[in-house]
């Protein structure tokens, strides 16, 4: 099997050393190269060979936003995981809109950040742990759903509501089986059913419906 290649831009080179430090030791990776500059990597790119592409958010002359969106115009089938320090759900849904299929806080422990770009460069969304915590914020008690007049506005009963809170969470199927003791068929059968209600397009969709409805309290929308 072939390591993955990564590519890392970021605009603060003491970041990337303790990042390629702390990743040389993974037989299953490979660092090909690094840029502090957007600019200076775009004039190289066509000329990289790159599985996974590590793409900061704020740098100076162009933004992570930006140069993920360049990156997969160039390249349709580039992988790219965000690596940042911005811990909101606008960054996180501005990103996944330019089609980036990771992100994760740079304050992720490394078996956390060697997880997420195996599971990108295997063309899998990654939404890092520390994020999930912060865009899901404090999930209402269950027990209070059925009475809750948003739920009862969202038309989701209170068995959809729990595997809704379990689809934002990037759960599996069968995880979502085994953890509420019901049958993946039958998980599927609700995952269809909250998407048609919803009208989401996926889990990002279901965060945005979530915390539109009260389901779930974000911390950090600003």
């Amino acid at each position: 099997m072939k390591p993955i290649k990564i590519y890392m831009i970021d605009d603060h080179k003491l970041f990337i050393n303790g990042v390629f430090s702390l990743l040389g030791d993974e037989p299953d990776l490979e660092l090909v190269g690094y840029s502090l500059d957007p600019q200076d990597f775009l004039t190289q790119f066509e000329r990289l060979e790159v599985d996974v592409y590590l793409v900061d958010i704020n740098m100076p002359k162009m933004s992570g936003v930006i140069l993920a969106e360049m990156i997969l115009k160039r390249k349709k089938t580039a992988k790219v995981l965000a690596l940042t320090m911005y811990d909101d759900y606008q960054h996180v849904e501005k990103m996944i809109k330019k089609g980036v299929l990771g992100y994760i806080l740079k304050s992720a422990n490394i078996s956390e950040l060697v997880q997420a770009i195996k599971r990108v460069s295997e063309g899998n969304r990654f939404i890092g742990r520390e994020i999930q915590e912060v865009v899901m914020g404090q999930v209402e008690g269950l027990q209070n759903l059925e009475e809750s007049p948003d739920i009862q506005k969202s038309k989701l009963t209170k068995r959809e509501v729990e595997v809704l809170l379990l689809i934002i969470q990037e759960m599996s199927n069968k995880e979502i089986a085994e953890k509420l003791f019901i049958s993946e068929r039958t998980v599927e059968t609700h995952r269809k059913s909250i998407l048609a209600k919803t009208n989401a397009k996926g889990s990002l969709g279901l965060y945005k419906y979530a915390i539109q409805h009260s389901i779930v309290q974000a911390n950090h929308l600003s």
